[in-house]
């Protein structure tokens, strides 16, 4: 009487069932499966979105002149904004947040970005004023070019993406 497994057995049946599946994970066809491999849904997305534009360094220049005359005696020269910048005032009003790496700026889409400077913030304690009739929707741009090129690699990504998925979400 023979003590071996028959190839049908639980263990058999798991052991193949577990190489299946570790083959599926590691994006190697299966010996019938055709030879090209269809990309993960992640990888779908990441491959939509374009590369991080470069910093336009002309842009960032006349960006930089022009957040020295309107923004800076609010957020700093450095960018740095007020140090308290997320706890609200007794009268509930918010100090100036970073424009740095610090802050939330980089978080949000070019557009909305805009349209807070042009229109004020609308935020709930927010004392950012309208730069409408002030500043052109160009000249805005140019201040957002300029904090992009003090931004880290990360924000600037991350920056891009956000903004990319806000125009993909108007296209559609």
């Amino acid at each position: 009487m023979s003590t071996a497994p028959n190839d049908r057995s639980p263990m058999t049946v798991l052991a193949v069932a577990m190489a299946l599946v570790a083959a599926a994970c590691t994006g190697s066809p299966s010996p019938t499966a055709s030879s090209t491999v269809a990309p993960s849904p992640i990888e779908q997305v990441l491959d939509a979105i374009p590369p991080v534009p470069s910093v336009d360094a002309e842009a960032a220049a006349e960006g930089e002149r022009l957040y020295a005359q309107f923004c800076a005696s609010c957020h700093k020269p450095d960018l740095s904004g007020d140090p308290d910048w997320k706890t609200p005032d007794d009268d509930g009003t918010f100090r100036p947040p970073p424009h740095d790496a610090s802050g939330h700026t980089w978080h949000h889409p070019v557009p909305q970005l805009v349209d807070i400077v042009l229109n004020g913030s609308g935020a709930p304690g927010s004392t950012m004023p309208r730069f409408d009739g002030t500043l052109d929707e160009a000249q805005v741009e140019a201040i957002i070019e300029f904090l992009r090129s003090r931004w880290g690699d990360e924000e600037r990504a991350f920056n891009w993406r956000v903004t990319f998925e806000a125009g993909r979400r108007d296209e559609g």
